[in-house]
């Protein structure tokens, strides 16, 4: 199998890669169905069943396959797993405070519900991605554990992880609830299941209140208020914006871009309006109007919020816990994606998996663990501490996150839905960086270094 001999290819370029960037990309704050800048720098998947014009929430019935479909048997999986004792080890990221006390209330939920399996949580920290590379070619990983929707195709496709369905099938567990739009992103060439989502989430504006009485509506109406802010009340900036496509993305979008074809078949950053929407994005930064939250002095740009050096930002569900543990005395609000010249809503949405891998110990521990966290009990708890929005329909949109969940109806994936997105974000965020820090503010540079690392991760 291809995993048996690319297992010391990775031990040496998983070590390499821990000694030439020290920890590594480690999360934003971005807890939970997202954590998009979990790996802003690098991330890989390919279509499957989520091309990047299918929406995040379309119909559950539209296709009980894309879901997984053999588990479609409206069961919870709970008496199968009340046959399973022993133990199970869970890892992951954590990106805040706020995601570890979410998770722990899910798993102190299953606690109870399953006292026959005990669950060793160990959170990985640093560049998560890394790390688990080396667990792989050591054949030591975890039972159950994180997978980002940007690598799931690659760990998909080496046979890093171990198809679910007849876990699924002999559990009952009914994966029809999920969001196909979520639940295709794990799904390999083989149609096999590879993992289960364990929420999903979409990008907004998030934007002080005390200084924006009338969110945008427009990404003209946009430029227009941050032009009227720049300069006042104390703003190093009207806008904190992340120079790579974990957030550019939904303005390339907005703007009519694209990266790729549906199909795969081609690179589309190039075309006439991908151009032009890559330089919009750019200009922000040129007329003043835009910073980076590093150029801010700030880890991101929720804190670039907090500490008033913004008035405007474009995060996710995790915003929230951090705003109230971290900023409590500051009034912001919610106003979704404002529109571009495609004339039509969109945004873009993330999800993280929970998978087991080929060489895990415990699987059928693990999935029992899997369907609690990822069933209706065990969702509804980790969701409503506010790091993420249900990647299910049976489970209720936690308080305040209206104008997220509204986005799923129009949203994008914004990982996973082409191979080698990893090299596509690096190229695309390394070259926007060296633009602004040469002052140069050119998208040509960078729609070319992205073209051909779009153009050679299809064409492999």
């Amino acid at each position: 199998m291809m995993r048996r001999t690319l297992v010391g290819a990775f031990l040496v370029l998983a070590l390499a890669g821990a000694c030439s960037s020290g920890s590594g990309t480690s999360p934003s704050p971005a807890g939970g169905g997202a954590s998009p800048a979990e790996s802003s720098a690098a991330s890989p998947a390919e279509s499957m069943a989520a091309s990047p014009a299918e929406s995040m929430a379309a119909s559950p019935a539209e296709s009980a396959g894309a879901s997984g479909g053999t588990g479609a048997t409206g069961g919870d999986g709970s008496a199968w797993a009340q046959t399973i004792s022993g133990n199970a080890t869970l890892s992951g990221w954590q990106a805040s405070p706020d995601e570890g006390k979410a998770l722990q209330n899910a798993l102190s939920g299953f606690a109870t519900a399953y006292p026959n399996i005990k669950v060793d949580y160990k959170e990985v920290p640093g560049d998560y991605r890394t790390v688990m590379q080396t667990k792989f070619a050591a054949q030591d990983v975890p039972d159950i554990f994180y997978v980002n929707a940007d690598y799931a195709k690659e760990w998909i496709d080496q046979g890093l992880l171990e198809p679910l369905d007849d876990y699924i099938s002999k559990s009952g567990f009914d994966t029809s609830q999920f969001f196909p739009g979520a639940a295709s992103i794990f799904k390999g060439q083989d149609g096999k299941t590879y993992g289960l989502p364990k929420d999903t989430n979409t990008i907004a504006l998030a934007y002080n209140s005390d200084l924006v009485s009338t969110p945008p509506k427009t990404l003209d109406e946009l430029v227009q208020m941050a032009t009227s802010l720049k300069g006042k009340n104390g703003l190093k900036a009207p806008m904190c914006f992340n120079p790579g496509l974990d957030r550019g993305l939904a303005f390339l979008y907005a703007n009519g871009g694209s990266v790729v074809s549906d199909d795969l078949s081609q690179e589309q950053i190039d075309t006439d309006a991908s151009k032009t929407a890559v330089q919009w994005y750019m200009d922000q930064f040129k007329n003043g109007l835009a910073m980076t939250a590093s150029d801010l002095g700030s880890s991101w740009c929720g804190e670039a919020l907090g500490k008033k050096q913004v008035a405007m930002v474009f995060e996710g569900g995790w915003l929230d816990p951090f705003m109230t543990s971290t900023y409590p005395d500051v009034k912001y609000a919610w106003a979704e994606m404002p529109t571009g010249t495609s004339g039509s809503p969109v945004t873009i949405s993330f999800t993280v998996s929970y998978s087991i891998g080929a060489d895990s110990k415990n699987k059928d521990q693990a999935f029992a663990v899997m369907t609690y966290l990822t069933g209706k009990d065990g969702m509804t708890k980790w969701t409503e501490g506010g790091v993420a929005l249900p990647s299910r329909q049976d489970v209720a949109i936690p308080k305040g996150k209206d104008v997220l969940a509204a986005g799923s109806a129009y949203a994008k994936p914004g990982s996973g839905f082409m191979p080698g997105w990893v090299d596509v974000q690096k190229a695309f965020q390394d070259e926007f960086t060296s633009q602004l820090q040469k002052k140069t503010f050119d998208a040509g540079p960078v729609v070319e270094k992205t073209a051909a690392a779009v153009t050679k991760a299809i064409s492999q």
